[in-house]
């Protein structure tokens, strides 16, 4: 029986990955998601895998105390390992048939005006060259819809605040171009002159005047959460962006145009920039919602008759 162990596929696999030139944290990803998956496997031998093993690997996470949603990251990222093995090393494996646990599809928290508001006075704080730069950093993923990592990764000379337009190095580096408001651009303005770091090769740096870090966004957006009465993240206001595009867009040309949030947001997959049209619709057609019982008259005059007798 040939031997082919699993963990140095791995490693042939992650290599493979940096080649391609994926970003550290989808490799950082890839590695922590499939190690454990060759760190369960009975036998470490690739030729010793079956499709019962596969099913017994997706029944093992079930019955963890995850989230199908978290179980559903480890199914996917090891399917695309295991289809890779397929290939490489011509295993007969139904990897399409491992399945991929159901999560329950929630609409994004769509923030209110007033809500908008109470997060900009609570990470402004004392008015600080720190507080103002993490103000800019929202008003930019806001108004932008860019990732953490897009954000810590703008140089100084990919902004152009006279023209309001940010160029962006997103997923797999893919180059594209991103327009932002006044009001983003009175932010990084303010920020960029008060920040006692003047020239550096990073637009947006930390307090030892080092590039920012994803972590850091992440951490001083959790510590913002913690202080408003509602739930609070990066990735929370890149779904405010994609929901308030469509729905200002149909709201000042009347019609939505998808392909260019698409290219806004540098997703790689129409189907991706979807789930963004179904809430817009949503929103839009709730504010114009007609009521049919409201049209038919005399319905609630029992009701009301009532009400105004017992007053």
């Amino acid at each position: 029986m040939q031997v082919k162990n699993i963990d140095v596929c791995l490693n042939e696999f992650i290599y493979i990955k940096k080649l391609w030139g994926l970003t550290d944290k989808s490799i950082a990803d890839y590695e922590s998601f499939i190690s454990m998956f060759t760190k369960w496997l009975p036998d470490k031998n690739i030729y010793a895998l079956n499709n019962a093993v596969l099913l017994d690997y997706v029944d093992y996470h079930l019955k963890r105390k995850i989230s199908k949603a978290t179980v559903a990251t480890y199914i996917r990222h090891v399917k695309v390992f295991l289809s890779w093995l397929c290939e490489e090393y011509n295993l007969q494996l139904a990897v399409e048939k491992m399945p991929v646990p159901k999560t329950p599809k929630k609409n994004p928290r769509i923030y209110t005006n007033d809500e908008i508001t109470s997060i900009f006075n609570v990470i402004y704080g004392d008015g600080r060259w720190i507080d103002v730069r993490n103000c800019a950093i929202v008003s930019l993923m806001l108004d932008s819809g860019l990732r953490q990592s897009e954000v810590s990764f703008i140089k100084s000379n990919d902004v152009n605040l006279n023209s309001k337009i940010i160029n962006i190095f997103g997923k797999g580096q893919k180059e594209r171009f991103v327009p932002i408001g006044n009001t983003t651009s009175l932010y990084m303005s303010y920020y960029q002159s008060i920040c006692p770091y003047s020239s550096h090769e990073y637009f947006f740096v930390g307090k030892d005047g080092a590039q920012i870090t994803s972590n850091t966004i992440k951490l001083f957006m959790s510590k913002a959460s913690r202080k408003l009465p509602f739930e609070f993240s990066s990735h929370k206001l890149r779904h405010n962006f994609g929901t308030n595009f469509l729905v200002d867009m149909y709201e000042i040309k009347g019609c939505m145009d998808i392909y260019a949030l698409k290219s806004l947001m540098g997703h790689e997959q129409i189907k991706t920039t979807e789930r963004y049209l179904h809430v817009a619709n949503q929103i839009i057609f709730s504010r114009s919602h007609t009521s049919h019982v409201d049209r038919i008259s005399g319905i609630a005059a029992p009701v009301l008759n009532q009400r105004e007798a017992y007053h």
